[in-house]
């Protein structure tokens, strides 16, 4: 990390923080998960860096971005992104999202298509909405979806770094040395405006995902153990995506 770079650009109305790897390579741009941020990428980045500059983007409320009162949403995310892009005068990049990334890059794909080359989702939101007449109660359980989230997030700011960070290891005892650190960390550094406009929506991906032009690339893992995209998630996707390919980890 010695030779790495952070800055801010001014995009959307807000200040975006982004980590940049540099060098004159072809460039990735990682955009990361629910209430992690961009150094959450550290690993990857690591083995990435030798052959790529890599950019690890702090969305709003994460990091060191801003967190406007309102407006938080993943449409704004992905104009925040288009933002960023423009501002450091990347050329085409390769843009990856995990999760929440994947779902806010899907709609950057779909509406800026000059902006990049091709597309990475790690273990997209590909849920199912709830069907018309629903509302009240597709309102009801998402702010206690929302709710139980934000009683988790203070509870980390509550205890001590270490404490989170000791339960972090022997909870993800194979992650990479130094993972849980930066996990946790920004665990506690989120900002609490995310919560406000209940953001974390997982539709609009059957109207992005035909509208994406470049190619696309699915990780997944297996549903038993925590993955999101199952069997039959995928095969709506790839039916509405012009150029998809999967790859599936077997552990």
């Amino acid at each position: 990390m010695n030779n790495w770079t952070d800055g801010y650009v001014e995009t959307n109305g807000i200040t975006m923080h982004y980590t940049r790897t540099g060098g004159n390579k072809p460039q990735v741009v990682l955009c990361h998960g629910f209430s992690d941020n961009g150094l959450c990428w550290t690993a990857l980045a690591k083995e990435l860096e030798a052959n790529y500059d890599v950019v690890m983007v702090d969305a709003r409320c994460h990091g060191k971005s801003d967190g406007p009162e309102a407006g938080n949403d993943t449409s704004a995310m992905a104009d925040d992104l288009a933002g960023l892009v423009r501002a450091l005068g990347l050329d085409r990049p390769v843009v990856a999202g995990h999760s929440m990334g994947a779902t806010y890059t899907e709609l950057f794909a779909a509406r800026y298509p000059d902006l990049l080359r091709a597309l990475v989702l790690e273990d997209s939101p590909w849920m199912e909405m709830p069907p018309a007449g629903a509302g009240e109660t597709a309102a009801a359980a998402m702010k206690e979806r929302f709710d139980a989230w934000k009683t988790e997030f203070q509870g980390y700011r509550e205890q001590p770094l270490e404490e989170c960070v000791a339960k972090c290891k022997q909870d993800y005892p194979d992650w990479e040395p130094g993972t849980c650190e930066l996990f946790m960390q920004a665990k506690q550094e989120l900002n609490f405006n995310i919560f406000n406009d209940r953001l974390i929506s997982m539709g609009g991906w059957q109207e992005n995902l035909p509208q994406i032009t470049c190619p696309i690339l699915e990780f997944t893992g297996d549903p038993e153990l925590g993955a999101l995209v199952t069997d039959e998630m995928y095969a709506k996707a790839s039916s509405l995506a012009k150029d998809i390919e999967r790859v599936q980890s077997q552990g």
